[in-house]
């Protein structure tokens, strides 16, 4: 009798496990399956990700007229890898340019820019909601790359989700002539960035 019921103890258990290894299984299966149809739903360009890049483009055109930019652009922060310790890699990227007629195009050469290359920009961006630079204010190598592209003021406007992360900024270029009261716009321009804000999600 007691063998009786120690083989179904024993039979039992083994169900038991089973049941619990064959779960473990099948949810790993389907979670890595469900992973992998999302992923490629996030690659795959979509009409909806067309239109919403066209309302942005088309968005940063209207922001450089209205506030007479030779060049306005929208960098976005991005992981672009790890480090050996496993912290990712912090950068941004060019992702929208609009420029005045006889102004070159800078997108392709502005992109997977690590954000160590411009600490002080970035601890501004997190404290401030829209700052100016006169090139002349810069440090000597960022203020020799501003002078090699012409650009006399940049101006920052910092963009955040409605989580209030920093996902990345706005940044209008004066070349032709600097905008003296570029402190008086900064409201306006902070208001402009908050629509753009749910496209780049």
């Amino acid at each position: 009798m007691m063998d009786m019921t120690l083989l179904q103890t024993v039979i039992t258990t083994i169900g038991t496990i089973l049941v619990a290894l064959i779960t473990v299984v099948v949810k790993s299966w389907l979670d890595n399956r469900r992973d992998k149809a999302h992923k490629e739903r996030e690659e795959t360009i979509t009409e909806e990700d067309v239109e919403y890049m066209t309302i942005i483009q088309e968005w940063l055109e209207e922001f450089r007229n209205r506030y007479e930019f030779e060049r306005s652009a929208i960098f976005q922060f991005h992981n672009g890898g790890k480090f050996f310790h496993g912290k990712s890699m912090k950068k941004f990227s060019m992702t929208y340019e609009a420029v005045a007629p006889g102004y070159e195009k800078m997108k392709r050469n502005m992109q997977n820019i690590l954000t160590s290359e411009y600490p002080h920009w970035v601890g501004d961006m997190l404290k401030k909601k829209c700052f100016a630079y006169l090139t002349t204010e810069l440090e000597n190598k960022e203020r020799k790359e501003f002078e090699h592209m012409g650009v006399q003021q940049l101006v920052i406007v910092p963009i955040y989700c409605l989580r209030g992360n920093l996902i990345g900024f706005i940044a209008g270029y004066n070349i032709a002539d600097i905008d003296e009261n570029i402190s008086e716009h900064c409201h306006y321009l902070v208001e402009d960035s908050k629509f753009i804000s749910g496209y780049l999600l």
